[in-house]
């Protein structure tokens, strides 16, 4: 199979299994572990804290050893984390499962770009991010109906059922799956191991992307984990969700209509997420050169700065429907920049290093979510939870200014 193709079937098949068990996640735990608003926080914080801790180790892992393996280690922990979540419908059980996903997604983040860099060079690579964050989307919500149904029958099944087909795929790969063009590096483990700290500065100094990149995904972080955490209360605080008029004739488990309806309405959120970011990887896929960093630069400058608008919008919104349309545009606007900023940092990247820088912005993004929970929600008690989504749009509108400055820089020094 060709890799590119490979790419793709590897983003498609990862999100399609996490949004098979996580679409109804919400009402596992609130409704059968029985989990307090704070509980949902830590979990959140303690799968972050994971990814943050273990991105650096894992991309030297695939950069020292394999991405191959890596790849297909993570897809195994995921595997055993996600079937921890349905076996045990607790705040231990959900924060141990959610935690172990978080370490191993690390496994699977950087390498995988890095691996298809390797097998059809940057410019291949840098076009084909973005279709795979396509088939991403697509995954996503394909899996939605399928979760919903499985989750009927019974309300653990979704993670039983996702936890297979991880294991499957990691099967898939293991036979299907080549590594021609990863040259190991003749370091040996121990040197590898402590090579980072005083490479990593060295590259930071002599790369103004790369500062550049790590910066941005935090401020970006920020920004998109505040408003994905207070979602579900802006959405069911405000008074005008529209009832769902069918639902008078089905019932979902013991719930009331007014209840059915809000989860029908939180599938139609998580589905309008998927279908937006969708369109948006779409129109980014056709209208930004990916050859060109100044046509990157300014791509990223104009969707951070129309991010920090819709935070603001969502932030201040008092109908449902200007809620949910800012957060749809959010959503879509953060899942269709990833790729090009991958693209933005992963130019004249030696191969030996790709998987570990790459692995290093995405625990920028880490340490963004990590740390924006516990302090948004300070600032949601002391003043409100609109204060705090308003004071979130900042740091994507300096990161906006961030991607301004290096389109100026890249002007006349295109790679």
């Amino acid at each position: 199979m060709k890799a590119e193709k490979l790419y793709y079937l590897i983003n498609f098949s990862v999100s399609f299994f996490f949004s098979l068990a996580t679409v109804t996640y919400g009402v596992y735990a609130v409704r059968h572990a029985h989990l307090e608003a704070y509980e949902l926080i830590l979990i959140g914080t303690a799968m972050e804290l994971a990814i943050f801790v273990t991105e650096v180790p894992t991309g030297i892992i695939a950069d020292r050893y394999t991405r191959k393996g890596s790849i297909l280690i993570g897809l195994l922990v995921m595997s055993v984390s996600i079937a921890i979540v349905g076996l045990s419908p607790t705040f231990a059980g959900i924060g141990l499962g959610m935690f172990s996903w978080g370490i191993g997604y690390s496994f699977i983040s950087g390498a995988q770009e890095a691996w298809l860099s390797d097998e059809v060079g940057e410019s291949r690579a840098n076009k084909a991010f973005i279709k795979g964050a396509q088939w991403q989307m697509t995954g996503g919500v394909l899996s939605i109906i399928p979760s919903i149904a499985l989750a009927g029958i019974k309300p653990h099944l979704p993670f039983f059922i996702a936890a297979v087909f991880y294991v499957l795929l990691m099967l898939f790969l293991l036979v299907h799956m080549s590594e021609k063009g990863f040259i190991r590096s003749a370091d040996n483990v121990k040197r590898g191991l402590y090579i980072l700290p005083e490479g990593f500065w060295s590259r930071l100094k002599a790369n103004h992307l790369m500062l550049i990149g790590i910066v941005t995904s935090i401020c970006i972080a920020v920004t998109m984990e505040t408003s994905m955490r207070f979602m579900p209360h802006v959405m069911l605080n405000l008074q005008d969700m529209p009832n769902i008029l069918f639902l008078n004739y089905f019932t979902f488990g013991a719930t009331s209509g007014s209840e059915s309806s809000e989860l029908v309405w939180f599938g139609i959120i998580e589905g309008g997420c998927y279908a937006a970011a969708l369109l948006g990887t779409f129109f980014v896929g056709k209208l930004v050169n990916t050859e060109s960093l100044r046509s990157i630069s300014r791509a990223l400058t104009f969707l951070t700065l129309l991010a920090s608008f819709s935070a603001l919008v969502f932030g201040t919104a008092n109908g449902f429907l200007i809620a949910l349309f800012s957060y749809w545009i959010l959503i879509a606007l953060e899942e269709s920049m990833y790729p090009i900023r991958i693209g933005f940092v992963n130019r004249g990247v030696q191969s030996s290093e790709r998987a570990t820088l790459i692995s290093i912005i995405n625990q920028g993004t880490s340490f963004g979510e990590m740390t924006a929970g516990p302090i948004m929600a300070t600032v949601s008690v002391i003043k409100s939870v609109s204060f705090a989504l308003i004071a979130s749009a900042g740091p994507s509108a300096l990161a906006s200014l961030l991607f301004a400055k290096s389109s100026f820089t890249s002007k006349g020094n295109e790679d």
